[in-house]
């Protein structure tokens, strides 16, 4: 039993909501100083928990942050949907807690100094447990009883201590604080048993203020885990005398020693009876009887199978374990492989943290006696005393991560519950990793983590409906895994390279190291690192044939003017950019298509605001490169004013017509008469050159709805989907009108641009294959029942190698899953699509996209702004554009 958190401390839980009238992240946490003098909080944190065990931390209290006596703090989430109350809160965080969570506040050491919980399977949790308020939207919560004195119950039992409310009456630093008249508190007490002697445990009572009469209080003990009879301790009754003008008195406590390894105990001190017309503000103390005669166990012992130690809290000795890797401030040991136990689930490996610099090399053989700690669900050995057995060993065998392991199936993780918390603290190696995300930013590193997979493979988004979402009635599709085989490296951290060393995503690499945990992420961090190949960006698409015309498409995130003329911004921020920026973004645009693109001669272009700002960026090309292009661009339904276009290259081509497609068609919203297209689709007819004269080509720009509610559930979701459906019906009815036009016959036909739905069904609509005439009515929720499109276009993605099948990056959070909090993935996904029709493909050479950035680290994006050559292109966009190539022929040999 943990007797710790059973102590009462200065910062309380008083009242929270985990759900209020906005909905799940309508949430508040009220916190009060109930010591008797400003208590400084920085560092302190407010942390919580799911039903699962699952923790991760809300809240940072900021330096310097301080409440008064009596006072209150209130802390509330601010996310989408968040805090509805009309209190102001002092402090704001934005990760929700589960309905049937729990949550704690943890001083500056990491120590939990009080805790509340909503379920049994909550981290954090007193006795009984409050009964969770279920998933209604309404403004009801938890508030803590108070004493005669005004002050929070802290009896060790959640369901004694707390109250329904509703409403809720949150507290903040402006609100009144709890008068601070005569009353007397007495204070939790600690001792430690490392032996058999017995030890003194001191309680202190405390007066508020001094009064001019004697005080006196009836003190008594009473059995807990610790009883009297065991021999714990020796029984107390007496009475305590605070003379006149006094503040405080003390009760001494014998506390019989230990001779082996055991629980921790507890027993409590109650006040009563106080005389001198005093209340009494805390009248119970737990005093904790910590056990750190060391428990002897080996590693596997210490670590179990959950993120937290079975043993956390207690003192431990462990004996010839090797070390394995060293880092700054620590360094891991793992069992030899001749004691190693057999439980898969269990690890053999562990961190010892030291704080400063170990002494230790890799290869020692060391005891350790330790005390187990919890970081952050991190198991570790803490205020460690090391010795040094022999130097040289061999050091244990590795765990290979490879095609398999980590596992691929979420429904068979290979730690049961996780993909890697069974390898937390051993060594592991992997001969063909990749790392699948530039570097990110953390903190003071510019060039912080990566995300890598052992097996050599990008973090695809595969077919099937999204991980965790519930495949809808009547869709014959599986989920999608949510690729679980994806994990952090951190590089540097035990100097396999020098902090800060970028990489780009794609680099393939070999590595020995060892598993971690950090930031709620399993992460790996090698010991060496062996680069096979590294990725080089920009990394521009082949050339274009002399006898091939090249079509292309690219989303320019929001190329925007600096006029806010629109409904909303179009910058999608509280402000449009400044001319300077605009100026800089057409530079890079240019570097982009010129450099990247290599020149397309039609480039279907998505979110540009207006013709002009489209037309500065032909004029920079033309200064830039050989080409001289014409900006086409009409505006469409867009509240934010970005719209669909094309960049033509004048020397090469001749523009025919251009006309948008279903401008005017409208749908019925939610009971409103609304443009069914915000983009209209742009229809653009040219002659290219040919082989023996000029051919003729239909492109189609396109960029429908977004997908950022697909996967949600509710009214919000439902409307997009629809939506979505209905700008695909109508696109197709388009696209079938103009392929059976006697006209267009022998005429390629390309649909291409940003279409915002992936190359397959994610199980709701499939945009992609409506538009294309291959839609399945039982992969997706929304029924189309006959194809209009016929005969059917080609995806020329189906061309491109299946690791380079991607154009934006996308970071999943799948919430607080496997052992992760939350479980964050960065997933690759085609968004952009280039459609062909049965002309087209038999004149298609190939299909590129240019990469420039979704491969880089975040820095490298932001250094590239200023770069002079072609690595200007890096960061113009959160999209890889790409280019089709098409064999050209005159009209005559078809």
């Amino acid at each position: 039993m943990a007797v710790l958190p059973l102590q009462a401390a200065d910062l309380t839980l008083t009242q929270f909501r985990v759900r209020g009238p906005a909905g799940g992240n309508d949430e508040f946490v009220e916190v009060q100083n109930t010591g008797t003098a400003a208590l400084d909080v920085s560092g302190y944190k407010l942390n919580a928990s799911n039903s699962a065990g699952t923790t991760g931390t809300r809240f940072t209290f900021p330096a310097g942050t301080s409440v008064a006596p009596g006072c209150f703090l209130l802390l509330a989430n601010t996310a989408a949907s968040g805090y509805s109350g009309s209190v102001t809160p002092d402090l704001k965080y934005s990760t929700g807690v589960t309905d049937d969570g729990g949550l704690a506040l943890l001083n500056s050491s990491g120590t939990v100094i009080d805790q509340v919980g909503l379920s049994t399977g909550s981290a954090y949790k007193l006795g009984t447990p409050l009964t969770t308020l279920g998933s209604t939207n309404a403004d009801q919560g938890y508030g803590r009883k108070t004493n005669a004195a005004g002050f929070p119950q802290s009896s060790g039992d959640n369901s004694a201590d707390w109250v329904k409310v509703a409403p809720t009456a949150p507290r903040a630093s402006t609100s009144p604080c709890v008068a601070q008249g005569p009353s007397l508190s007495i204070a939790d007490a600690t001792v430690s048993l490392r032996n058999g002697d017995d030890v003194s445990m001191l309680f202190t009572v405390t007066l508020s203020q001094p009064v001019t009469t004697d005080v006196t209080v009836h003190a008594t003990t009473a059995d807990d885990t610790a009883t009297v009879a065991a021999g714990d301790y020796d029984a107390v009754d007496t009475t305590l005398t605070i003379p006149a003008g006094g503040n405080s008195s003390t009760l001494n406590v014998t506390v019989h020693g230990a001779k082996a390894a055991g629980p921790d105990k507890a027993f409590r001190v109650n006040l009563s009876d106080a005389t001198g017309n005093v209340t009494l503000a805390k009248s119970t103390a737990v005093g904790a009887i910590l056990n750190e005669i060391p428990v002897a166990a080996e590693i596997w012992q210490v670590t179990g199978t959950g993120q937290v130690s079975p043993l956390v809290g207690k003192r431990v000795a462990t004996h010839g374990n090797i070390v394995t890797a060293v880092g700054p401030a620590g360094f891991t040991i793992q069992t030899p492989d001749a004691r190693a136990d057999a439980d898969p689930l269990t690890s053999n490996g562990i961190y010892v943290f030291t704080s400063t610099a170990p002494t230790v090399k890799s290869g020692d053989v060391v005891d350790v006696e330790a005390t187990v700690d919890n970081y952050f669900n991190l198991p570790e050995l803490k205020n460690a005393t090391i010795t040094t057995s022999m130097h040289g060993a061999m050091l244990p065998k590795a765990v290979v991560f490879g095609n398999s392991t980590p596992s691929l199936d979420p429904n068979a993780l290979s730690c049961g519950a996780t993909n890697y918390q069974c390898y937390v603290g051993m060594r592991v190696s992997i001969d063909n990793g990749m790392i699948t995300t530039g570097n990110l930013r953390f903190s003071n590193e510019p060039f912080a983590e990566v995300y890598i997979t052992a097996n050599g493979t990008r973090s695809l988004r595969k077919p099937g409906v999204r991980y965790t979402v519930p495949v809808p009635d009547g869709v014959n599709l599986p989920n999608w895994s949510g690729n679980p085989e994806v994990f952090k490296m951190n590089t540097a951290d035990f100097g396999a390279v020098p902090a800060n060393t970028p990489f780009n995503a794609g680099t393939t690499f070999k590595a020995e190291g060892v598993m971690s945990y950090a930031f709620g992420m399993y992460t790996f961090i090698p010991t060496k690192i062996t680069i096979k190949k590294a990725a080089t960006l920009p990394r521009a698409v082949d050339s274009r044939p002399f006898y091939a015309v090249r079509v292309g498409a690219f989303n320019m995130e929001r190329f925007c003017d600096s006029d806010f003329n629109t409904v909303f911004t179009c910058s999608g921020d509280t402000t449009e950019p400044t001319p300077d920026q605009v100026k800089l973004k057409t530079q890079r645009l240019s570097a982009y298509v010129g450099s990247v693109l290599k020149l397309p001669d039609i480039l279907s272009v998505e979110e540009v605001k207006s013709l002009a700002v489209l037309q500065g960026l032909a004029k920079q090309l033309g200064d830039d490169y050989p080409a001289q292009y014409e900006a086409i661009l009409q505006p469409g339904h867009d509240p934010s004013g970005i719209n669909v276009g094309f960049l033509v290259r004048t020397d090469r081509v001749r523009v025919l017509d251009v006309r948008q497609l279903g401008a005017d068609e409208t749908w019925d919203d939610e009971g409103s008469v609304s443009f069914l297209h915000d983009h209209p689709p742009l229809l653009l007819t040219a002659d290219v050159p040919s082989i023996l004269g000029r051919m003729r080509v239909n492109v189609i720009a396109v960029h429908p709805k977004a997908r950022q509610n697909v996967d949600k559930t509710g009214d919000a979701a439902d409307r997009d989907r629809e939506k979505r459906f209905l700008q695909a019906k109508s696109l197709a009815t388009q696209v079938q009108a103009i392929q059976t036009d006697r006209k267009n016959l022998l005429t390629p036909l390309l649909v291409v641009g940003d279409f915002n739905s992936y190359q397959f069904s994610d199980g709701f609509t499939d945009v992609v294959g409506l538009i294309a005439g291959r839609y399945d009515d039982s992969q997706n929720l929304l029924k189309l029942g006959k194809n209009l499109v016929k005969p059917t276009l080609w995806n020329a993605v189906d061309s491109v190698p299946e690791q380079d099948r991607y154009s934006f990056l996308f970071t999943e959070n799948f919430g607080n899953i496997q052992g992760q909090a939350p479980r964050q993935v960065p997933t690759h996904q085609v968004l952009d699509n280039a459609l062909l029709n049965t002309v087209a493909r038999g004149l298609f050479l190939k299909m590129q996209y240019g990469r420039g950035n979704l491969d880089a680290p975040v820095q490298t994006l932001d250094d590239s702004a200023s770069a002079t050559d072609a690595k200007k292109a890096m960061g113009s966009s959160d999209h890889d554009g790409f280019v089709v190539d098409m064999l050209t022929l005159p009209l005559g040999l078809f």
